[in-house]
């Protein structure tokens, strides 16, 4: 994954590792190694099917609906992308404050969150600090919140990892939170 510029999925059941490394994840890419595209099925890689969802067609269609999130409202759009790839753009991001787990955030009642901590669901939200870097090393930096929702334990490895299914894996981005 570093050779297209890209943060490597962890592999942890630590549900607040993976989220940072998930929400740093979807800002770090180098326009110059790697095509939207391929930027969006590396994303697309750390997700898994949902088994909140009983039939597997639904978690089929689960995750392809997530997929289809990341691509419309995640990820930057694809003119913005081929801008930046006119100016030979690359992308680093890192946690810029503090990270907010479960019952960090501050709207869940006590006790809503415990059903799904005990299945394994996790929200975890961060603040980002994305550093773009151009042509002629022209710059600029962007702050944005990301929040997204881990399943650790009960998951897809993805093919040809060392992942089990007790790791931690995306159910998804919430694109709210990017701006």
């Amino acid at each position: 994954m570093a050779e297209f510029g890209w943060s490597p999925e962890p592999i942890t059941a630590n549900a607040k590792a993976y989220g940072i490394a998930a929400a740093i994840a979807g800002s770090t890419y180098d326009t110059n190694l790697a095509t939207r595209k391929q930027f969006l099925g590396s994303l697309g890689s750390w997700h898994t099917l949902d088994p909140g969802y009983d039939l597997e067609s639904d978690q089929q269609d689960a995750l392809e609906g997530k997929l289809n999130e990341l691509n419309r409202r995640v990820v930057v759009p694809k003119s913005d992308w081929d801008a930046q790839a006119i100016n030979d753009m690359t992308v680093t991001a890192k946690v810029d404050g503090d990270v907010l787990v479960d019952y960090d955030h501050l709207s869940p009642q006590p006790g809503s969150l415990d059903e799904l901590i005990t299945d394994g669901y996790h929200l975890v939200t961060t603040n980002v600090l994305a550093t773009y870097v151009g042509r002629d090393n022209a710059s600029y930096q962007e702050r944005y919140a990301v929040s997204v929702q881990v399943l650790c334990g009960g998951t897809t490895p993805t093919a040809g990892s060392s992942q089990t299914p007790a790791d931690c894996k995306l159910i998804r981005f919430f694109p709210e939170t990017r701006k």
